[in-house]
């Protein structure tokens, strides 16, 4: 029997880009759903994020991924319902 899979919902994502399949998610309903197979870490869930760069280059920018508010490691295994906030440290004048 297959495993059911599991849903997080990104909910800032200051540091993914606006891409076509991201304004079609809001447009349906402001949240941004996705799918993901049970024991997705953080890492796989980056993964299918296109806008996000290639792994590589998350250390260059300081992606920081937060995981119900707690930050989180790459190597984090997702659970249903949680929610998520990816964030790149920013400053200004």
């Amino acid at each position: 029997m297959a495993k059911k899979s599991i849903k997080v919902k990104i909910n800032s994502s200051y540091a993914v880009g606006r891409t076509e399949v991201f304004d079609s998610q809001v447009k349906k309903g402001g949240d941004i759903i996705v799918e993901l197979e049970p024991g997705t870490t953080v890492e796989g869930l980056l993964l299918q994020l296109p806008s996000i760069g290639s792994p590589e280059h998350w250390d260059d920018i300081m992606l920081h991924v937060f995981v119900n508010e707690e930050i989180a490691g790459f190597d984090k295994v997702l659970e249903d319902n949680d929610i998520i906030d990816l964030h790149i440290p920013v400053s200004g004048g």
